[in-house]
């Protein structure tokens, strides 16, 4: 019976203490995980084209680079929320397009599939903040 009571306790503090560190994670991993949380409006945009600019030069296929960089302009060129989601799509469909055709031809796709986590995560920021 103590044994049983002794076993809750442990299994409670164990729960307690991974829910404080998961909590403590993800608020440290929020923070530093885009830089660009802390604008909105056209800084905001401008932070995220910096942020597609610097990712266009990680790529050596010319279409991927071409469609970051274009993003990148229009976002810079951007004056509200509908024209910078606008160039958001329009570079997540293009380097969607580069994936399927990388996938069938049987080579590597994990490098342009990073960038359409980067592309969503820009934007879920331009919805929220604008």
């Amino acid at each position: 019976m103590q044994l049983q009571f002794l076993v809750r306790r442990a299994r409670t503090a164990i729960l307690a203490m991974a829910v404080i560190v998961g909590a403590l994670l993800a608020g440290h991993g929020t923070a530093s995980a885009n830089p660009c949380s802390s604008y909105a409006g056209k800084e905001l945009y401008n932070c995220l084209a910096t942020k597609l600019d610097k990712a266009s030069a990680a790529y050596r296929s010319p279409e991927a680079q071409r469609a970051l960089q274009t993003a990148a302009s229009q976002l810079r060129a951007a004056t509200n929320k509908s024209q910078a989601l606008s160039a958001i799509s329009q570079c997540r469909s293009v380097i969607t397009g580069i994936i399927n055709r990388v996938r069938s031809a049987g080579q590597d796709n994990s490098g342009l599939a990073s960038i359409t986590g980067t592309l969503a995560s820009a934007a879920r920021l331009i919805q929220e903040k604008g």
